[in-house]
């Protein structure tokens, strides 16, 4: 093992890395014969508080700064206590490192001159080796004692000279040492009377090694002191060490290693080098790799046959077990480790055998070389590198590897990887030599599709490049990468980013190459020419030469070629380099077509670049301003320009991205430092910004009142209107009427005055006026709520006043206003009456039923309608007629609560205080403060509603966070009382009014808060205190209902902390503790809302420990994000395989129990506990490095789960079986499969013999789901053992169906698995499967529907069946005609099937195929259907498929099954794809007239699938479509693409309507068309508009090419794909121009402007107020959100649209009146 091992290896402690870590950060506590001592360096390091304070305090005494009168003497008690210090410090501690490097002659010569007070070299050597003996001759107490001596001493040897020296004098006090202890650490592992728990076996297994270590590093340090007879039984202990077969692979290899360097040491190296090269068992492979790594260089010349012996006998025992991966990491790291220590190859005979050496070696590197284990991999390509750099002069080994490649015998990735590391040494011309199969098949086919590939051609690329001639290197390799671009099936990023490294290698050859090739993508230039910085001088002319390309990408649809091209115009090599005009443009027409880019990701990468751009413009300008310049004049004007695009893109239906963007974007405009008046914004630029604080997004909000503070010189808001939206009752009307306030607050005039007058002057005295304002119609509110509450939640609920206060506060500096009496004032009355709010709205959320709470109010009793209000604002004599529901209480409540909560949580956390300030500059006084602390506790304590206690978590935060860093002591002590109030009362310890229900409701936060604010103070002690606490409350199990509400309670908390983003690392220590509460939980809980919170609790560590849920493979096994290495959970939480170890032992032993004293619910507990436990473990799997480093196996587990697998809940049975296929290697589950195959057959025989026996059913269906997941693991490995099962299953089946159809169906299920990978089988097998399918039929159903089981698993059965018999014809007559009998009635397999093979006959044929890879995504196919699909052949396929087409047999069954799925279907999925099934046969029986009709009725969604597929197959059927089904059709899709409907229907709308345009639109529409249909036209029109307008980007770029497709672009421009908002002005062109012929007609004109227009202008009209009708109903909705389609944006589609019909239509002066009367924008397009 070399020293890069030995120093990892040899840092590991006697604990797992945790509480290494741990270890490292804690204070290292003083040597116990130091804990009294007088001296002064004594107690100025015990004085430390921390570990940087004690490093401080060891250099100072050290270099004795603080001593300068100290006598001799005292240096050597002072070198003492240091050498002390050091080897009782844990290893890498900050301590123990610095009086490593203090006790150096570095630190030496650093010292003063003085010598009666410096150290010199024999004082610290003398100190070190007092210390190192007196710690040699310490009694040991303890295994774990006599460790931390081995470890310490161990590293004196590491980059310690001092320490190195010091231990040789010691040597022998530590050799005498070692054996016993060795001896012990063994003794105690071996002997199973002590009864070790897992992990603490595991324990000593480390202390082994690390004595075994220790032991190697003293033999290879002084060999030439040690004496034999100590070190004689240190051999035997070794030697059981080293083949015990469960012990770990590491330290079994360091056994080895000391068994090598004893022979050596003790000269009989002879005798055990041959001893080695004899054969050997397996469990002898440490010793004999040993072996190799001790042999030195000069040993070959006598050994070297030895040597290879030992090798072959190695490599043998690795292909033997080639499955073992645990072996062939330890394999393969140790012969890497061999191959370094070979040097140059010998000659003569030695030389022969040094040639047969490597030949071994790389037969090893080439079998594992693509190995699935990484380790592995990276090893075997190391050791392939390492044995070819030794046999470099040779060529014998290099012509293996070319061989190989050329005969294509071993995998391409192995290949490939074997040929890379031949390059890497060899270079690349005798590659190109010796493989012409390289540019021959390789590159020019796996180019681009396989990562071995792609590396290997970059790898070899690089290194021609410094070899082969220019010319030559151009033509073979950026030559095969202009070829493979071309090539659609290639992944073009990774050819870009190959051509990139090209055109690194030569910038300025290819560059030009690369803008001269018409072949190449635009990206794939802009990706080469941006990553070399030396073409950054020629931008300018690149740009010019691209300038064209760089437009469409702008415009294109692919998002990364947008970007690039951004990058590409906005990017500089300097960052004032003058932006020009022409990047303006194409900023502009970015801008244009991009902003509103639903995408966040894009939007943010697009908002960097143009930031760069701006950044260049305020630059240039800067510049400008000291000497002014034509360019500066441009700039300037482009700046505006800029401004003048961003205020217009404001406009009122802008969607959300659009404004976010130009709001942005404006106020960095504004940050570049012009004035706002020289900035020449449009005339409704502060009109858009005043539309924007109405927006539904707080953050524009935000973004808009800025900007107008800045450009608005005076507000034209009313105070009257503004209160009208504050005192709504709709919450967003009172943001956006405290947004309002605030810029008529901020603004230098106002046009209207506020009604109410400020007592006096004040600081921020229109602020001042309006927070008075806003109090006086606060105590309005309360008062009528203190008398009427529901009346007041209606007419003035309150919330909207209390969130303007807040609103306006936050713009205040509260510092600055301590000295106004004023504000003073305000303050106090302010948080007076926020307390009187809250105990008028406490009373309804902490109410039993927050949600029901309707408090008595005085039209109770009267007839006023019922009316949801909460849609829009209504004015007070509405409200006055309508009645007060609990919902309007409710909402008015705990919004209050909110929004008080947030007021004083802000004022405390902003405010000065009274016991902070000397004088009386304070705006909160102790008293009110002090009402404060209380009303947060009171609300966490008591309320129930869950949105009033999340917010009075938030202001009780900033409560806390203000009192942990007070200074004063009175405050700073508050909330450790309050965490000790807290935990008395969760433990029931204090009376309490806490909730029981609701998950504990408010307390978790309470304590949540109290924790994660003192955090900022760098303590955690809190933290620990309330674990620590609560873990005990939920350990101890008290008894009586008062245990069980404090457990809930503790339960409920535990989890908060755990789910808490804050406390993410700090918890890990604590996580075993709370899995292992969580599950007794689940076991010993009395009451159900004690398992509950169990249950909640463990959900909340499983996704602390495991991740958020991801989305499964397409196996249905978990995300392998969601999983973990048992390995890697064992080592963070190992007290968990205790736990688990010891409960699915005395579970597998109660499994064995003839008898179970537990009642019913008892064993209900005990498998929901087992069920959890479980859960838990099938999230882990086995690590390729198990049993490498720790005995921590997930096989530890696999006997019990065996036992397991026969328990009496099915739930349980299914799990632990999955976990079994989970835990165990593929040969252990050969042999497991084995050992049932066995016992079944044992079964049969004894079933034979006696008929009524009795059978075990628990554990017969236990065995078969074992089968079932463990052959799914191991598949047809074994031909002759799964030939072997199905026999034994097939002869087992008959019996099992008479005793237990469950049973039955897991056999049945275990044949199909096996039947599924099969091609063919043998014809006496294929019988005995037969015969299980001949039982009867009836029967099998009768049973299956008795016991609720679907019948599936018999028809997969006779499906796989009929496919093995290899008579395609026959597998038809089954599928067509077995299936079509009425015995299986409205059966859903058979449907299921029919439909996936038509569909897949049906898919993509052609170009505009009736069927797309959408539809067989929509209908959701069950796996067992796909993979029997997959395994037919083609001709299989084909010819199924056009049977089933054909088949009169289906088509008679399908529309029998319909006309009784019509009468009345259990399964809407069901009657859906009967629907669907229907148009893909030959004959489908469908009328397009009824089809029409059916568009107009309104039915389920779920048929239509069926009815578009059944549209679409006889529109393109048709050769002409009459007029009179046009407008049913278009209606239809009209309703199809409105935006609630699934994406699915509005990309088919999108199909629909491509199959309209492109096969019958000529006949509607054109100037060859007579009596044109004006109906017709604009809802085709608008049809279109719609789509390219939708939210979901595909079905808009489906539109896209349905424009370009249908013929309704220019001929130039249809190759070219740009996006639908660029589309959309060039396609309402093409169409109008297309009906010159009626612009002689105003009513044709005005009605399709009326069509096209109707859907943009509802959605304008939208932004007025709704009335009251007489019934009191109006259309609500209870939160302003924006519309369904958050990408449709009416305003600027309605320009567009005026804009086309003018350009077309400007001679019709009744339209043009009717476009003007709009009142549309005019330079909105």
């Amino acid at each position: 093992m070399n020293d890069l091992n030995l120093r990892v290896a040899a840092l590991k402690l006697c604990a797992h890395p945790k509480r290494f870590a741990e270890l490292r950060d804690s204070l290292v506590p003083l040597p116990k014969r130091w804990t009294s001592a007088p001296h002064g360096f004594v107690r100025r390091f015990a004085e430390a508080k921390s570990s940087a304070e004690q490093v401080v305090a060891v250099k100072d005494i050290f270099f004795r700064k603080e001593q300068q009168d100290q006598q001799d003497e005292d240096l050597e008690q002072v070198a003492r206590f240091l050498a002390d210090l050091l080897l009782a410090s844990p290893l890498k501690h900050a301590v123990r490192n610095q009086l490593t490097k203090l006790f150096s002659v570095n630190s030496l010569t650093k010292q003063k001159d003085d010598p009666k007070r410096s150290f010199s070299k024999e004082q610290l050597l003398e100190a070190l080796q007092h210390s190192l003996a007196e710690m040699a001759s310490r009694p040991a107490v303890s295994h774990d004692s006599t460790n931390d001596i081995f470890v310490s001493a161990n590293a004196c040897l590491q980059n310690f000279p001092f320490g190195r020296e010091a231990l040789g004098h010691q040597l022998l006090l530590f050799a005498a040492l070692l054996p016993a202890a060795l001896e012990g650490y063994w003794s105690d592992i071996t002997n199973p009377a002590l009864q070790l728990s897992p992990t603490r076996r595991n324990e000593l297994y480390l202390y082994v090694q690390n004595a075994l270590r220790f032991l190697v590093s003293l033999l290879s340090e002084w060999s030439d002191k040690l004496a034999q007879s100590l070190l004689g039984s240190a051999d035997a202990v070794a030697r059981q060490v080293a083949r015990h077969v469960d012990t770990p692979w590491d330290v079994r290899s360091i056994a080895g290693l000391l068994i090598g360097h004893l022979a050596r040491f003790s000269n009989r190296f002879g005798d055990y080098i041959a001893e080695c090269s004899k054969p050997q068992s397996e469990q002898d492979l440490p010793v004999q790799t040993a072996a190799l790594l001790v042999l030195r260089r000069t040993d070959y010349a006598e050994y070297a046959p030895q040597a290879l012996a030992i090798l072959k006998s190695i490599i043998a025992v690795g292909e033997r077990e080639s499955s073992v991966s645990n072996l062939l990491v330890f394999l393969s790291k140790h012969l890497f480790i061999y191959s370094k220590s070979l040097g140059e190859m010998p000659a003569g005979a030695e030389g022969i055998i040094y040639r047969q050496i490597l030949a071994e070696l790389q037969v090893f590197a080439l079998q594992n070389i693509s190995s699935g284990t990484d380790s592995v991999r990276h090893m075997s390509s190391a050791l392939l590198r390492q044995v070819l750099q030794v046999a470099l002069p040779e060529e014998e080994l290099f012509q293996v590897v070319y061989r190989q490649f050329e005969a294509r015998v071993a995998p391409l990735n192995a290949s490939c990887l074997a040929l890379e590391q031949l390059v890497a040494v060899a270079g690349v011309g005798r590659s190109l030599d010796n493989c012409p199969s390289l540019f021959a098949v390789i590159f020019p086919r796996f180019l681009g599709c396989e990562d071995s590939v792609d590396a290997l051609f970059k790898a070899m690329m690089v290194s021609a490049h410094k070899t082969q001639p220019f010319a030559e290197w151009h033509r073979l390799w950026f030559g095969q990468l202009l070829a493979a671009i071309e090539v659609p099936e290639k992944r073009r990023p990774v050819i870009e980013q190959l051509l990139t490294q090209a055109v690194q290698l030569e910038p300025h050859s290819l560059a030009q190459l690369l803008l001269r090739d018409a072949r190449l993508p635009l990206s794939s230039k802009l990706s080469a020419i941006l990553s070399v910085r030396q073409l950054s001088e020629r931008r300018q002319e690149l740009l010019q030469q691209l300038r064209t390309e760089v437009e469409q990408a702008l415009l294109g649809l692919d998002d990364h070629t947008r970007l690039l091209a951004l990058r590409f115009v906005v990017e500089t090599p300097r960052r004032s380099e003058h932006l020009t005009k022409e990047e303006a443009q194409a900023i502009h027409l970015y801008l244009q077509h991009n902003a509103n880019n639903p995408s966040a990701h894009l939007r943010q990468l697009g908002y960097g670049l143009l930031q760069k751009a701006l950044r260049r413009i305020q630059l240039g300008l800067a510049e400008h301003q000291k000497r002014p310049s034509a360019a500066g004049k441009e700039l300037h004007s482009l700046l505006i320009n800029l401004t003048s695009h961003l205020a217009r893109n404001l406009f009122p239906t802008a969607n959300y991205g659009r404004r976010w963007l130009s709001l942005h974007l404006l106020q960095d405009c504004l940050a570049v430092g012009l004035p706002s008046e020289e900035l020449l914004l449009p005339a409704e630029a502060v009109e858009n910004l005043e539309h924007c604080l109405g927006d539904s997004y707080e953050h524009n909000k935000l973004l808009a009142a800025r900007l107008l503070k800045r450009l608005q010189s005076c507000s034209r808001f009313r105070p009257e209107e503004i209160m009208e939206l504050l005192v709504s009752l709709r919450p967003p009307d009172s943001v956006t009427g405290a947004f309002r306030l605030q810029v008529y607050c901020e603004a230098k005039e106002v046009a209207y005055e506020l009604p109410s007058k400020s007592p006096g002057e004040a600081k921020e005295s229109r602020t001042h006026r309006a927070l008075l304002w806003l109090l006086n119609h606060l105590r309005e509110g309360l008062s009528l709520a203190q008398s009427d509450l529901a009346e007041a939640a209606k007419l003035n609920p309150l919330y909207g006043l209390l969130f303007a206060s807040r609103h306006l506060m936050q713009q205040l500096e509260l510092q600055e206003l301590t000295r106004e009496p004023s504000w003073r004032l305000y303050i106090e009355e302010l948080v007076n009456i926020c307390l009187e709010i809250s105990c008028v709205a406490l009373p309804v959320v902490s109410s039993a039923s927050p949600e029901g709470h309707l408090p008595a109010t005085r039209d109770q009793e009267t007839d006023q309608p019922l009316a949801n209000v909460l849609s829009r604002r209504l004015p007070s004599e509405a409200l006055q007629q309508v009645r007060t529901t609990p919902q309007m209480v409710l909402l008015c409540a705990w919004r209050c609560i909110k929004e008080v909560c947030l007021i004083l949580g802000e004022l405390v956390q902003r405010a000065p205080l009274e016991d902070e300030q000397q004088e009386d500059d304070f705006l909160l006084s102790s008293k009110q403060l002090e009402a404060i602390g209380e009303l947060f506790l009171q609300l966490l304590a008591e309320t129930k509603h869950r949105g009033a206690f999340e917010q009075a978590y938030v202001g009780f935060t900033m409560l806390c966070r203000r009192l942990w860093h007070s200074e004063a002591v009175h405050l700073n002590r508050l909330p450790g009382q309050w965490v000790s109030e807290a935990m008395a009362m969760v433990s029931g310890e204090a009376s309490n009014h806490l909730c029981s229900t609701r998950r504990s409701a408010g307390m978790p936060f309470m304590l949540q808060a109290l924790i994660c604010t003192e955090l900022r103070l760098g303590t955690h002690a809190t933290l620990h205190r309330c674990m620590e606490r609560l873990l005990e409350v939920c350990e101890q199990r008290a008894g009586g209902s008062s245990g069980i509400t404090a457990r809930s309670h503790a339960l409920n908390i535990l989890r908060a902390l755990f789910r808490c983003s804050e406390l993410a690392d700090l918890v890990t220590e604590f996580m075993a503790r709370g899995i292992q509460c969580a599950l007794d939980g689940l076991l010993l809980a009395e009451e159900w809302a004690e398992r509950n919170c169990a249950t909640l609790l463990l959900a909340a560590l499983i996704v602390r420990i495991f991740g958020v849920e991801r989305a499964r493979m397409e196996s249905g096994e978990l995300h392998v994000r969601n999983r973990m290495t048992g390995r890697i959970f064992f080592t963070r939480y190992p007290q968990l395989f205790d736990y688990f170890h010891a409960a699915l032992q005395r579970e597998a032993a109660e499994m064995d129990s003839s008898q179970v004293e537990k009642g019913r619910s008892g064993k209900r507990r005990q498998a929901v506990q087992l069920e959890a436990m479980l859960l838990m473990l099938s999230r882990l799997y086995p690590s390729s490095l198990e049993g490498t480093e720790s005995t921590l196996n997930l096989s530890e587990f696999v006997p019990f789960l065996l036992k397991i697998c026969r328990s009496h809940d099915l739930m349980t049975r299914e799990r632990a079986a999955l976990v079994v296929a989970n835990f165990v290697s593929q040969e252990q589950a050969l042999a497991e499969i084995r050992r049932l195959v066995v016992e079944l057959k044992a079964l049969q025989l004894r079933l034979r013999l006696k008929a009524s026996l009795h059978l075990d059913t628990n554990l017969l269906h236990g065995q078969l789901l074992l089968l079932l997941h463990l052959h799914r693991l191991v598949r047809w490995t074994r031909p002759p053992l799964t030939r072997m099962l199905l026999h034994t299953l097939a002869s087992l089946a008959a019996p099992i169906l008479q005793r237990d159809v469950c049973a039955f169906s897991a056999l049945v299920d275990v044949m199909v698995a096996a039947m599924e990978d099969a091609t063919e089988l043998d014809f006496q097998l294929l019988t005995e499967i037969e015969a299980v399918y001949l039982l009867d039929h009836l029967e099998i159903h009768r049973r299956c529907r008795e016991q609720g089981i679907s019948m599936r698993f018999h028809q997969l059965f006779g499906l796989h069946l009929h496919r093995l018999r290899g008579i395609t014809q026959g597998i038809v007559l089954h599928i067509v005609e077995d299936l079509s009998q009425p015995f299986w009635a409205l059966d859903e397999l058979k449907v299921e099937l029919w439909l996936f093979i038509l569909l897949q006959r049906s898919l993509g044929k052609e170009e505009h195929s009736l069927v797309s890879q959408l539809d067989v995504e929509h209908f959701q196919f069950a796996g067992d259907i796909q993979r029997y699909y997959k395994t037919l052949s083609c001709e299989q396929r084909e010819e199924i498929g056009q049977e089933l087409y054909q088949s009169q047999a289906i088509r008679s069954c399908v529309l029998q099954m319909m006309k009784s799925a019509s009468s009345g279907c259990w399964s809407l999925q069901l009657a859906g794809r009967l629907a669907a099934l229907q148009p893909l046969l030959e004959q489908p029986g469908l009328d397009f007239n009824q089809l029409v009709k059916r568009c107009s009725e309104k039915y389920s969604s779920h048929q239509e699938a069926g009815l578009l597929l059944g549209l679409k197959r006889l529109i393109a059927e048709r050769k002409k479509l009459e007029r009179r089904h046009w407008t049913p059709l278009l209606n239809y899709a009209l309703r199809l693409v409105d935006p609630v409907q699934p994406v699915y229907l509005r990309h088919q709308a999108a199909e629909l309507c491509d199959l309209l345009a492109r096969n019958h639109l000529k006949d509607q529409l054109g100037s060859e068309v007579a009596n044109m249909d004006v109906e017709l036209v604009g809802r085709f029109i608008r049809l279109v508009l719609l789509l390219l307008l939708d939210e979901a980007e595909w079905v808009r770029h489906r539109a896209a090419q349905l424009v370009s497709s249908a013929g309704f672009r220019r001929e130039k421009d249809r190759k070219v794909a740009i996006l639908p908002s660029a589309l959309t002005p060039e396609f309402l062109k093409v169409v109008l121009a297309q009906l010159q012929q009626q612009a002689d007609d105003p009513e044709f004109l005005l009605r399709l402007f009326q069509l096209i227009a109707e859907p943009f202008l509802a959605t304008e009209a939208k932004d007025g107020e709704p009335t009251v009708d007489e019934d009191g109903d109006a259309e609500v909705e209870v939160f302003d959100k924006q519309e369904i389609n958050l990408y449709c944006e009416p305003l600027l589609i309605l320009c567009q649209l005026s804009a086309a019909f003018r350009s077309q239509f400007g001679q019709s002066e009744q339209l043009m009146a009717t476009i003007d009367a709009l009142g549309l924008p005019a330079d909105l397009v």
